[in-house]
Parts: C-alpha cells; structure tokens; sequence
C-alpha cells in the first residue's frame, strides 16, 4: 500500500511561493513551481525536516545521502513535465509502525519513507469526469507542495 502525507509547510518544497487554502486558482505560482526556464529550485529546509523526523518516528533507517531525481511524465495537472522525488534514494527505509485495531495490536511494515513534489488539479467541467466533460480547468496552486 502507498500513503501520501502532505508536510505542512509554510512554503511549496522548492520555491517560497506560500502554501495556500483556497478555492481561487493559481494564485501562488512563480517561474520555479511552473519550471520556467532559468528558475533554480532551493530546497524547503523545514519539509526535509519533517521527512527525517517521519522517518525517524517509523523506526526506518536513515540514509547518510540524500537525493532528488526528476521523475519524467506529460499530465496537463504537472506544469514542468517532471516532478521531483526521492524514490531512488530515500530518506528512511525498513522501518515499521506499531498500531491498534479493535483492540488487537499489530506492526505494519514501512518499505521507505520519501519526499515528493505534489502535482496541480485538474477540475473537468460539465460531468467531472474526463470522458464527457466539455472542458478542462488547471489549479497549480498545489503543484510542488511537499
């Protein structure tokens, strides 16, 4: 099973454009977050925080070398073709979850513990579904939130 936790940061994970709760559209964007040409991403030092400490609180191991790598695909909701991961190389690996259900106590294995760029959201207006809507709204506002 994969999870997805989204890290709450001020900040996206690497520019400073603000992390926002709103319903209005691309309203926090700049050319880092849309991979515009020339833009150099900086790394959110809270987000990296609050991975290893993630890690740390799943009893994984900690990697002594950490990496990011440009995963490569073309959605119309990930306005630089690429979103940047840890999956090569991850934070923490082998670690496990000790949890209670119904009374009944058990560990739930973790494989690894990684960071990864959110992608945008795609709204298809008319039906909500892709197949039959008559357009497609972009909201990049949570692209790149770690």
């Amino acid at each position: 099973m994969e999870t997805h936790v989204e890290l709450k940061t001020n900040s996206k994970m690497f520019c400073r454009c603000h992390v926002l709760d709103t319903e209005l559209p691309n309203e926090s964007l700049c050319p880092t977050c849309l991979g515009l040409p020339g833009s150099l991403p900086v790394p959110n030092k809270k987000a990296i925080e609050f991975i290893t400490l993630l890690a740390l609180s799943t009893n994984c191991s900690i990697t002594n070398d950490g990496m990011f790598h440009r995963k490569n695909y073309f959605y119309p909701d990930l306005p630089k073709n690429y979103q940047i991961s840890q999956f090569d190389l991850p934070v923490g690996t082998e670690g496990s979850l000790e949890i209670v259900v119904d009374g009944e106590f058990g560990t739930v294995e973790i494989e690894r513990v990684h960071m990864e760029e959110d992608t945008g959201k795609s709204t298809h207006i008319g039906s909500g579904r892709i197949d039959s809507a008559t357009s497609t709204h972009l909201d990049f506002n949570r692209a790149g939130i770690p």
